[in-house]
Parts: C-alpha cells; sequence; structure tokens
C-alpha cells in the first residue's frame, strides 16, 4: 500500500497504530520490505512523521537498514522539494508546446 499514492497516508497510519503487533506476527525480513515503503513517503511533514515513529521506538531490521532507508527518504524529499518547480514547468511547457 505504500507505494499507491492515494492508499500511502493511510497505510502508514495503520502501520504506526498497529506496529507492535505486526512486529509480532512478521519475520524481521517481512517488516524489513514492509518499511522499504517509507522512502516515497516525499511530502516533508511525512518525512517528519515517519522519523518521528522510527527514533520513538527500538526497531531492528538488521543492519544498517532502517538507517539506510532514512537517508533514501532524505534524499527524495531534498529532490522533490528543490526541483519541483523546474518539473513543473517542464510538463506545463510539454502540455501546452
Amino acid at each position: 500500500m505504500f507505494r499507491f499514492l492515494l492508499g500511502r497516508k493511510l497505510a502508514w497510519e495503520f502501520v504506526k497504530a498497529n506496529w507492535d503487533q505486526l512486529d509480532r506476527l512478521f519475520p524481521k525480513q517481512g517488516l524489513r520490505h514492509m518499511c522499504g515503503g517509507v522512502v516515497g513517503f516525499v511530502p516533508p511533514e511525512l518525512e517528519q512523521d515517519v522519523r518521528a515513529f522510527f527514533t520513538s521506538r527500538k526497531i531492528d531490521l538488521g543492519g544498517k537498514t532502517l538507517n539506510q532507508y532514512l537517508e533514501q527518504l532524505r534524499v527524495a524529499v531534498s529532490f522533490r522539494q528543490r526541483e519541483r518547480h523546474a518539473i513543473y514547468n517542464a510538463l506545463v511547457s510539454a502540455i501546452w508546446s
């Protein structure tokens, strides 16, 4: 669900609300795969929420996995903030030319 734009926020709210149960039910490999979806949460407010959630808990996804996901998220958010106007202008220009 994290990959679908319209369901992303709802899925994230579900994961946060049910994390303890998910952690008990699924193996670390499944949690690792599930958490990998957070790299698509490019609105800055979602990034802040993701970071707050993971820092408030002691979550072990194995090795540096979580840190790598959070770094990828930071890069994606930065890219979106830096390039969004240029991308928008290029798309508008392509549509109207």
